[in-house]
């Protein structure tokens, strides 16, 4: 009989060790995801950056190369249609740009925050020992006897 409430001790504790292990896991896995988009986010961004830096000096060389052969063309004529493309595609006024960047981001880390905590309230529901009360013997109610008339 000695043998037998050990083994269910040895599988209780693997079942408990079971859940541990899926607990940290899943934090180490969520932990390396959000590292890794913060890298990339980052990288895309700082290459998208030098992309854009590359074209617009791009643009001003070619710009300067053909201003001679243009005559009716002045510089200050360029460098307003270079401004107004700025205008058009949004990099005038920089920092709100940055600021919508920063609250996309924001919102972004709130999401990634919101199913991190479902994930942990998941693993703990099923890390959590279940607990069970004695069954209780209900009273057998007999119904009241009305007299007969």
């Amino acid at each position: 009989m000695s043998k037998k409430p050990k083994k269910e001790m040895d599988i209780a504790r693997k079942i408990w060790l079971a859940g541990i292990g899926a607990y940290g896991k899943a934090f180490n896995d969520a932990q390396d995801a959000y590292t890794k988009m913060g890298q990339e986010t980052t990288k895309i961004f700082e290459d998208l950056v030098g992309k854009g830096t590359e074209l617009e000096n791009k643009v001003a060389d070619t710009a300067k190369k053909y201003a001679p052969k243009a005559p009716n063309i002045s510089k200050t004529n360029i460098e307003d249609r270079m401004e107004r493309m700025k205008t058009a595609l949004g990099l005038v006024g920089e920092s709100n740009e940055q600021n919508e960047q920063v609250d996309k981001i924001e919102a972004r880390l709130d999401q990634i925050e919101e199913k991190l905590d479902a994930l942990i309230l998941a693993v703990d529901k099923i890390n959590k020992p279940v607990r069970r009360s004695r069954a209780t013997t209900a009273k057998k109610v007999t119904p009241k006897k009305t007299p007969t008339k």
